[in-house]
């Protein structure tokens, strides 16, 4: 690519942003849960990665959120009608493929495990972990029994139960 133009170069540094401001808002809303965490990044990146035709003999494009700025203060509601469509065409679609891929991936999380830094002692859990599951196989624990019997294997503290 030794010919990029000034266009190029703005696309580029433009996107290095986006993705810059994309990890920002996964970091913070992060905490809040999978599914806020999915919603605002996806609105982020909708935002922030949707190209729009600013000339569509050339296909010239620019990003969205700029073209309905500058739209708006240009021509008004009806300027911006057809970008508005295209960013919320886009989001809705967006998150319904984060929500198919949320119920077909939910429950698949595994419980973080503290690891020992002795690689004796790592065997030796790793041991008596299969024991208890090679004997608790065979029989059916409760909701409450499993996550009792976990939290005494990951010495995590108890829940009381109320």
């Amino acid at each position: 690519m030794e010919n990029m133009t000034d266009y190029q170069y703005a696309w580029m540094m433009y996107l290095i942003g986006a993705v810059g401001c994309s990890l920002a808002a996964w970091l913070l809303f992060r905490r809040a849960g999978r599914a806020w965490t999915h919603f605002f990044v996806i609105t982020v990146m909708v935002l922030l990665f949707t190209p729009y035709a600013i000339d569509p003999e050339t296909m010239t494009m620019a990003p969205a959120i700029y073209t309905l700025v500058f739209g708006y203060f240009d021509g008004g509601f009806v300027a911006i009608k057809p970008v508005i469509k295209l960013m919320l065409g886009l989001w809705v679609g967006a998150l319904v493929l984060s929500l198919l891929y949320q119920l077909l991936t939910r429950g698949n999380t595994r419980p973080a495990v503290r690891h020992e830094s002795s690689a004796s002692h790592r065997q030796s859990v790793k041991d008596d972990e299969y024991a208890e599951s090679a004997y608790y196989a065979n029989r059916k624990l409760t909701r409450e029994e499993r996550i009792a019997r976990d939290e005494l294997l990951h010495e995590e503290p108890i829940r009381a139960i109320r």
